[in-house]
């Protein structure tokens, strides 16, 4: 890691909708093509990951899911905590939210590793086959592919577009994020200069990539398996703007499989709920990626898109 005084910045990566200009998820090297990409988000195997359309109080706002049961979809808790109105899209078909429910720990502490949640669907998906969850405990140093529906652009100019397109890109498990053990982290590492690969590895996979804004909930896959939940992305510069360098935060599945199934197991009925009781899962062993001691968190939100279109 740098040695040289550092400031971790978070943010959530959900997308704030009617500000941004028009473009698909998933920031990647800038010397692949975007086709690559999208041609390995569109693989059958990564089907059961959707749009999520969100309206709150105050706004509405693009994320993704991932089917994990005929009505049930799982995604980030800050997905699903201030909604109002939730509608997946996937298999071609919008469907709406009855109910929507998130870890009782979610309390908007990103590094806690719970920022985790479920949305029931009023009609059940047909035509798309669920993921199936990861249940090891051996995530760290292998692959996993990162699906989604955010911004994307290029290792040298972070995030800067939108255009509704799934996307995605794979990166190497660095290890576990915090002191819990619940979240998976993952650097964006450079080809062209070794002082942005911050953890483990220093050499980029051939369609390394990052998430950003609009991934919120998306799915990060390790042997076909669901293995990770997009939560946020992280800087050391202190700008959160998936470039490279920036890293990449997942709630982890396995750590937290006992609380849903608490949930998808017996019905619910009902609006929104955070639901008091239930397992809430433990924190497993793993190598822990370096943590500075100082955390800022930063949302992106109405104004800093807006700015972002200024800047056009």
């Amino acid at each position: 890691m740098h040695a040289r005084p550092i400031l971790l910045a978070m943010a959530c990566v959900s997308l704030a909708v009617g500000l941004a200009s028009t473009a698909s998820a998933i920031t990647i090297r800038d010397d692949r093509s975007q086709s690559l990409y999208l041609n390995l988000g569109s693989q059958a195997i990564y089907d059961s990951v959707g749009r999520i359309d969100e309206t709150t109080k105050s706004s509405a706002y693009i994320g993704s899911g991932t089917l994990i049961a005929p009505n049930w979809v799982l995604t980030a808790g800050h997905m699903v905590s201030d909604a109002t109105g939730l509608k997946f899209s996937v298999g071609g078909t919008t469907y709406t939210a009855d109910t929507w429910v998130w870890n009782p720990n979610w309390n908007g502490n990103l590094s806690m590793g719970y920022d985790i949640g479920l949305v029931k669907l009023s009609t059940a998906v047909a035509n798309v086959t669920p993921a199936t969850r990861y249940t090891g405990t051996s995530e760290r140093n292998k692959v996993g592919t990162m699906v989604g529906y955010g911004m994307t652009g290029t290792g040298k100019t972070g995030a800067t577009t939108f255009d509704g397109k799934k996307r995605a890109a794979q990166n190497t498990i660095d290890g576990t994020y915090g002191s819990t053990g619940r979240i998976l982290a993952v650097d964006f590492d450079n080809p062209m200069n070794k002082r942005d690969n911050v953890y483990g590895s220093a050499t980029p996979l051939n369609l390394e990539g990052l998430i950003a804004p609009g991934d919120s909930g998306g799915a990060l896959f390790i042997d076909s398996l669901l293995a990770g939940v997009t939560s946020f992305g992280a800087a050391w510069d202190g700008k959160v703007n998936s470039d490279y360098g920036d890293i990449g935060g997942f709630m982890r599945v396995s750590s937290l499989n006992a609380w849903i199934d608490s949930i998808i197991g017996p019905p619910i009925s009902g609006g929104k709920t955070s639901l008091a009781t239930g397992p809430t899962g433990s924190a497993l062993a793993a190598a822990a990626v370096p943590e500075p001691a100082t955390l800022a968190l930063l949302g992106f939100g109405l104004a800093a898109v807006a700015a972002r279109r200024r800047m056009k």
